[in-house]
């Protein structure tokens, strides 16, 4: 047996005790260390359920452990190897999938829609080593370890950006994700790096991470401050990394044209685009909007082993097991907390 926690409901996470999983012959076990809540954990707490899914499911996919057993069919992978990663399941039902094209759409992966790691095991499906499942490096702790993950999502939005050296990018919003975006603009050569944040507690780690403009939008506007920054040249890349929407509003004033708007923020609420806006984005800007969801765990890996990126600061707490109401309360704090762990182990 083992514990985890299990959402049943808006604000109702329990921590409970469940049969270990059994592997099949494409996945393996691992025995879960640390893992951090991600905003889609902290979504699922709120709205009830975790994305993919209308049952209780094991919330986390920010996790670091050790295999403890393989499938018959994994390669490359032994008990006792500390990982960090995720794995996916397709749907097996779409046009993608019937075709056998290998890409789709509507995968499941572990707390989103197939159990996740605020347990004390988790299930790895096919865990393709080198690709969606690595090997934790030397002198990397556990704890650093589960912030792998959210800095790949990160590394994925900057690379897909291709942003050209020298030049300003905005970051629009400082939790873990905006911070490590502004940590990996740096280490592709931004030259200006702007940071619109309302907290004051993440605003300062934004300056203490290399921001060279850091913006409270609660008190100037920002894209005012951004003109004024750039003598009305604007940004080429704008990251809109909170999914506020009066944030993704401001985006497309703030680029040049041909400009591109890196949209990486999950919305709770809807977005609503007025037809001047739209025209602005589409017409004059010609403006380039582009959905983040990827990761870069090589890149990811090479920034935080070189010290480009650095997320043991944006650790802010850490809880046991027991405390995981705690703990996602906390994450909802963002004048409080950054990123924070449930340690397991």
């Amino acid at each position: 047996m083992m514990k985890a926690a299990l959402i049943h409901g808006p604000g109702d996470i329990r921590l409970e005790t469940i049969n270990i999983p059994v592997i099949q012959d494409d996945e393996i076990l691992v025995k879960v260390h640390v893992c951090g809540i991600c905003g889609t954990d902290v979504h699922s707490f709120k709205v009830g359920y975790p994305s993919m899914s209308t049952e209780p499911v094991i919330p986390g996919h920010e996790f670091s452990g050790e295999v403890v057993e393989v499938g018959s069919t994994v390669n490359g992978l032994s008990v006792g190897d500390r990982v960090v990663g995720t794995g996916l399941r397709d749907c097996g039902k779409c046009y993608w999938c019937e075709n056998k094209i290998g890409f789709c759409p509507n995968p499941t992966v572990p707390g989103e829609g197939l159990d996740g790691a605020i347990a004390e095991y988790v299930v790895v499906p096919k865990p393709v080593l080198g690709v969606l499942l690595f090997n934790i490096p030397e002198g990397i702790s556990w704890e650093e370890a589960a912030t792998i993950e959210p800095m790949s999502v990160s590394c994925y939005a900057v690379e897909e950006a291709r942003m050209k050296e020298e030049g300003t990018v905005v970051v629009l919003g400082a939790g873990v994700i905006g911070l490590g975006v502004l940590q990996a603009c740096k280490a592709k050569g931004a030259s200006k790096v702007i940071v619109s944040e309302p907290s004051g507690m993440r605003r300062e780690m934004a300056r203490r991470l290399g921001a060279d403009i850091v913006l409270n939008p609660s008190e100037v506007d920002p894209v005012e401050a951004v003109m004024e920054a750039t003598s009305g040249h604007m940004a080429g890349v704008v990251f809109e990394c909170s999914g506020v929407p009066s944030a993704f509003m401001q985006a497309p004033l703030m680029i040049q044209p041909f400009g591109k708007i890196m949209q990486v923020g999950i919305y709770e609420k809807n977005l609503e685009l007025h037809a001047d806006l739209m025209k602005l984005m589409f017409q004059f800007r010609n403006a380039t909007i582009r959905g983040c969801g990827g990761q870069r765990w090589d890149k990811a890996l090479e920034f935080m082993q070189a010290g480009k990126i650095r997320t043991k600061d944006l650790v802010t707490h850490v809880f046991p097991l027991q405390d995981v109401r705690k703990a996602f309360d906390t994450q909802m704090k963002s004048d409080e907390a950054i990123k924070v762990l449930v340690k397991l182990v």
